[in-house]
């Protein structure tokens, strides 16, 4: 999970580009194009999608903490 002071660390870009990476990797799973999907492993993706949700909801709260 992220924590306040590494996220305060990390430039505009750098947070950018993390909460993108997030964003894309929650709708790849929607969209059925992650790496994950159509394979035995497929079953880990709610995990995953929790796990994503949760990281994309800190940085809203550490955003909105500033």
């Amino acid at each position: 999970m992220l924590e306040e002071n590494i996220w305060m660390q990390l430039s505009e870009e750098e947070k950018f580009a993390e909460l993108q990476t997030y964003l894309n990797a929650l709708i790849e799973i929607e969209d059925g194009t992650h790496s994950l999907s159509n394979t035995l492993e497929c079953g880990r993706l709610a995990d995953i999608r929790k796990e994503l949700q949760e990281k994309i909801f800190k940085i809203i709260e550490l955003e909105n903490a500033t």
